[in-house]
Parts: structure tokens; C-alpha cells; sequence
């Protein structure tokens, strides 16, 4: 059967009792949906098309991802709250509510007021790195070759453009970066490296040390805040620049990035031999294979999802020093990575979530039993992203970012 749904039909649908949870368990049953469940792999026999199936994930995908993050956001803000001496009768209140983007929101109303209240008087300035996010370019294209009438898509033949970031390769030779730009390196640095360095035999060291530092020509040794300045057996971090690396290199390199046919490098620059895309560091994953748009949209939407992101180092300078700023710059500290974190990731999955809802009602051959449950959560999830959104920028906001 194919279910092209329209507005109307959704709702007489989600109003029959056959669809109830309380339906059998049995996966044989046509009244059951056992094959879709939010942040889950979705069963096969979800749609009998895999554009169906491509749209029933990128819904569990999102919805997943739009479901942890009011969850992740109720916990960091209830800290904060509870950290700042919020009213008992307020945290109360908080919990009591049973509507979980509800109880977020007062919880994140909570922390703002007494950010506001511990803050008055004195000046915070707060720098955040800004979070980093890779979406994987495999996952993409495995993704978009379902799509494909014939079941392939090469990204080699069809790469795909990171707008806004860097699209990051391994690279079975010589990597250079790009006019203009900064190279970024894991492995072999033909120039400094600035980042983190490891070798074998030991290298020349002025950061912090995961290993053994002794003197040397350039160093007396260990030092007294804990850095190493001298030659380091391991993995020395923050090198100072002009360091030549001569083992591999996790960070910036100022010359070339050199792999070779049995190891590839890591870079985002220009490869000039034999490379496979990997990710798109902080930017938005577009084109690749081309494919129906809304299934393209919704293979954007999953790996959108799924991306990983770093979470941001908070630096917080004050003008007051009394024990009141201290516990406020203390759980700050503890609790805005998070926030500035979840806070670029649902800005980015705003317009995704809206185009995934969107494309619910251009499902084909959906097992009639999971409309209401992929309906459903793609409304939750719309409605997710943004309370979430919303409560991580008022945090930011009170806090001067």
C-alpha cells in the first residue's frame, strides 16, 4: 500500500484507538509499531521503500538528539539554580511541573534569575571558545546511496562542499593548506606544529608534558606550575611556536601535512595524491550525490544529528572578589560548556527539524501503524529544538554571550 498522507488523514489516524500503545508486542502484528522507536536504528520493515526508511530515521535521529537536549539542558540549568541558592518553594514548583520542556523552562527561568541576582554589582566577562561540530561525510554518502535509484554514491566523483567550515580528508601524500588559510594536521609536520606533538625518540617541549620531560639544550626540565620545558617522551601539548615536530602532529602545522600510500594523514587543506573525504568540521554539510531533494534533505537532517561536537573552554574574569562571584564563576564554569554547546548545535537543527516535519506527509509506503508514532515524534522533536534553543540563549544572554 501507498500512503501519501495529507493533513486530514494524519489526524483521523492518530485518533484510532488501534494504534494505541497498549497494542501486543508480537512483530507480526499490522496494528503495532515495533519498528520505529526515537534515537534508534529503525527496522527495515518500517516502509517498504528506502526513501521511507531515510525519512523514518532522520525523524528517530532528530528526535533523539532534540529529546536529550531537554533533558541535558534541565540538568544543567537546575545545577545552576540549585548552586545559586534558588528558592526551595521555586525548585519545587520547578519539579513539580510533569510537561518535561515545561520543567525545563522553569528551571532555565530559575537559573537566570539568580545569574541576575548574584551578578549585580560586579562585571563578568565570559570567552568561550565557540564548540566545534563534524558531521561525517561516509555517513552522508552511505545515506544518500540509498536514495540513489542505483544504490551508489561516490564522493570521490561527487564531493561535497562544507560551507562555512572545513572539510577535513586522510590524505595519501603530501597536504598544504589553502590560500589563506590555516593547516590543520594529524601526522607527519614537515614545519611547527602547534597543538600537540608525539615522537618516539622524545621532543622539544613548552607545554604540558603526558610522559617524561627532562632538561636538554633547550630546557631545564620540569616546572614548578607542572609544564615541561625541555625534551619530552610522549605527547607534549600547547607547543610553543616554531617547534619542529618530528613525530606526528595534532594541530596546526606551518608547512605541509605528509601521509603516505600505506598511512594517510588527517587535513583540511589541498591533498596532491590519493584522499578520502571525512568530515565537515564546523560548518554545513551540503551536495555530495545527487539524489530526490527531500530524501537529500532528510540524509542531511540524520548526519546533522549525529554530529559530534567539542564542547567550548570557558574563561570568566570578574571585577569583584567575594565568595558570592566565586560561587557563581564555579558553576558557570561547570555548567556552560554544555550550555554553549547545545546552544550551537539546536541553532543549526532548527531549520533541519522544521524541513523533516515538514517532509512527514511525502512518506511512501510507511507500515500504516508507525504514522502516528513518526508524526508524532517529528512534532515533539520541532517543538524540542526550539523550547531548547530558546532556554539556551536566555542562559548566554544573562551571562553576556
Amino acid at each position: 500500500m501507498k500512503n501519501r498522507f495529507m493533513p486530514g488523514i494524519v489526524v483521523a489516524v492518530l485518533g484510532l484507538p488501534l494504534f494505541a500503545n497498549g497494542c501486543s508486542d508480537d512483530a507480526n502484528n499490522p496494528l503495532c509499531c515495533n519498528e520505529f522507536e526515537v534515537g534508534a536504528t529503525v527496522d527495515v520493515n518500517v516502509a517498504g521503500t528506502a526513501q521511507g526508511r531515510v525519512a523514518a530515521q532522520a525523524v528517530a535521529d532528530v528526535a533523539g538528539i532534540a529529546a536529550a537536549a531537554v533533558d541535558d539542558l534541565t540538568t544543567a540549568c537546575r545545577g545552576i539554580a540549585q548552586d545559586l541558592d534558588a528558592p526551595a518553594d521555586k525548585q519545587d514548583a520547578a519539579d513539580a511541573e510533569t510537561n518535561k520542556n515545561k520543567q525545563m523552562q522553569a528551571w532555565c527561568k530559575l537559573a537566570v534569575d539568580q545569574i541576575t541576582s548574584f551578578k549585580a554589582g560586579a562585571t563578568l566577562t565570559v570567552q568561550a571558545t565557540p564548540p566545534v561540530c563534524e558531521a561525517s561525510i561516509s555517513a552522508k554518502a552511505d545515506c544518500q546511496a540509498k536514495c540513489s535509484v542505483d544504490g551508489k554514491c561516490d564522493v570521490k566523483v561527487n564531493p561535497p562542499t562544507c560551507t562555512g567550515g572545513k572539510l577535513e580528508v586522510a590524505c595519501k601524500g603530501e597536504c598544504t593548506a589553502k590560500a589563506g588559510a590555516t593547516l590543520s594536521c594529524e601526522g607527519q609536520c614537515t614545519g611547527s606544529c602547534s597543538g600537540s606533538c608525539t615522537a618516539s625518540g622524545g621532543v622539544e617541549c613548552a607545554g604540558k608534558c603526558d610522559g617524561t620531560c627532562t632538561a636538554s639544550a633547550g630546557g631545564n626540565g620540569p616546572q614548578a606550575d607542572g609544564t615541561c620545558k625541555g625534551k619530552c617522551s610522549g605527547t607534549c601539548s600547547v607547543t610553543a611556536p616554531n617547534v619542529q615536530c618530528n613525530g606526528s602532529c595534532s594541530g596546526t602545522c606551518s608547512a605541509s601535512c605528509k601521509g603516505t600510500a600505506e598511512a594517510s594523514v588527517k587535513c583540511d587543506g589541498e591533498c596532491k595524491a590519493d584522499y578520502e573525504p571525512i568530515s565537515c568540521k564546523g560548518g554545513k554539510l551540503e551536495g555530495g550525490c545527487q539524489v530526490d531533494a527531500k530524501c537529500d534533505a532528510n540524509c542531511s537532517a540524520s548526519v546533522q544529528a549525529k554530529a559530534s561536537c567539542t564542547p567550548p573552554s570557558i574563561d570568566i574574569k570578574f571585577n569583584v572578589d567575594s565568595g558570592k562571584i566565586g560561587k557563581l564563576v564555579a558553576t558557570l564554569k561547570a555548567n556552560l560548556p554544555i550550555i554553549f554547546s547545545l546552544k550551537t548545535r539546536l541553532e543549526a537543527m532548527v531549520d533541519i527539524t522544521g524541513q523533516v516535519s515538514a517532509n512527514i506527509n511525502a512518506i511512501a509506503d510507511v507500515k500504516p501503524a508507525c504514522i502516528p508514532a513518526l508524526v508524532g515524534a517529528a512534532g515533539q522533536a520541532l517543538a524540542n529544538v526550539k523550547d531548547s534553543a530558546s532556554a539556551s540563549a536566555s542562559i548566554t544572554a544573562s551571562v553576556g554571550k
